[in-house]
């Protein structure tokens, strides 16, 4: 059942393995499927409780004792909401990556496991369609990629060795080998889009409608996605240049399909800028297109600035995009000042999406002005040592791309 390539990726990695247990079927599944074809030393369930319901702590509890009955140790990471005590499960999943790639970190591994199905991809396909997705969303899900949270997930793979099974055949094997697993009640609430959508696919599979015919979709447009991200990620790699937290753009080696270009664009700007996630793509497209004129002199898009012209001491053949300083500094419009960032000693703290930064000596802490971050301890002020930060828009570009 096990995908052959995630498995002999997976397995590639160095370092232990995470494996994502909830203790339902698909879960308890793939934790026993791997046990089966990996070194059991190698994984470590890590059981996320959301702390979201009454009860869940004992599921958690219980998930940790099916774990330990295949042979593999257990941890449970808990989650706490101090200013969201009734989170919706965007947030939920936020969370969940987060306290899985802390528990990676942690242990030293380098991958993650989860139980996707391909019945979760069809789902996935369903809600990003009626969410208006472009075709690259409808691309859905791949069997491995990084993990899709920034900065949290960065330099961590996410596997899904059981993205081409369905759920109802990871229960009949559950079955066949006598194994037990957890209904999660959360799965019949129809307050939540993923339920209602899992219902009606069920309902439509029962009336002759092939549902999986939405994985199909993304089966057949990921490689187009996968296409495109490399294309772009050659482009970058031909005409931009990466300085601190400048991303320099060649105008004169700007070219290929208009996709492409876009492509490239869109996360050349979300990393500069700090972004969380990518901007629209009609204001990408947009904004490609204000490049392109030789008038051009400035934009901004997601929190990044975007100069050109010939004032610019890089010389008017090149494009500059680097973080909006009123994203940092505060704006007229209300824009809050980006607040300090405490360093924990010897511990790496990401500011503002964009810079690593790991200093130590104990009480300072990342503040930005004019002149750009640098580090503050009482009324002291100074810049960072070579060693203490390290720009990241490189490597956010990468993981965009889906690359590490």
């Amino acid at each position: 059942m096990l995908d052959r390539l995630t498995i002999e990726r997976l397995s590639a990695c160095e370092g232990p393995i995470v494996v994502a247990l909830s203790g339902g079927g698909d879960s308890v599944a793939l934790l026993a499927l791997l046990a089966q074809r990996v070194d059991r030393s190698r994984l470590h369930a890590v059981i996320v409780d959301h702390a979201l319901r009454a009860g869940s702590a004992d599921e958690a509890s219980k998930a940790r004792t099916i774990a330990v009955g295949l042979g593999v140790d257990a941890t449970i990471q808990t989650l706490t909401w101090p200013d969201s005590p009734t989170a919706g499960q965007g947030a939920a999943r936020a969370g969940r990556y987060r306290a899985l790639a802390s528990a990676a970190r942690r242990l030293g591994a380098r991958a993650i496991a989860t139980a996707h199905t391909r019945d979760d991809q069809a789902e996935t396909i369903l809600l990003r369609s009626a969410r208006g997705s472009s075709w690259r969303g409808l691309a859905g899900m791949r069997a491995i990629s990084p993990v899709p949270i920034w900065p949290e997930g960065r330099g961590l793979w996410l596997a899904r060795p059981l993205l081409g099974v369905r759920r109802w055949a990871l229960r009949a094997l559950l079955q066949e080998r006598g194994l037990s697993w957890i209904e999660d009640p959360s799965n019949a609430n129809e307050a939540f889009a993923r339920v209602r959508v899992r219902r009606w696919l069920e309902d439509a599979e029962r009336a002759g409608f092939g549902a999986m015919r939405l994985a199909k979709i993304a089966e057949r447009l990921a490689p187009h996605a996968d296409a495109l991200d490399h294309a772009a990620l050659s482009l970058i790699r031909d005409c931009i240049a990466f300085h601190d937290q400048t991303a320099l753009l060649t105008r004169s080696l700007w070219r290929g399909s208009d996709k492409v270009r876009q492509r490239a664009l869109s996360v050349v700007v979300t990393a500069a800028g700090g972004a969380g996630s990518e901007p629209p793509p009609d204001q990408v497209a947009d904004l490609e297109a204000q490049l392109l004129r030789p008038d051009f002199k400035a934009a901004t898009l997601s929190g990044a600035l975007i100069k050109g012209g010939a004032g610019l001491k890089w010389g008017a053949g090149t494009v500059a995009v680097r973080r909006d300083r009123g994203a940092i500094e505060g704006r007229a419009d209300g824009a809050p000042v980006l607040p300090p960032l405490a360093i924990t000693t010897s511990q790496a703290a990401i500011w503002d999406n964009r810079l690593e930064v790991c200093v130590a000596e104990p009480g300072w802490s990342v503040v930005a002005d004019a002149k750009g971050p640098h580090l503050a301890r009482g009324g002291e002020r100074r810049g960072f040592t070579e060693a203490e930060a390290k720009w990241l828009l490189e490597e956010r570009v990468l993981h965009l791309l889906g690359q590490i």
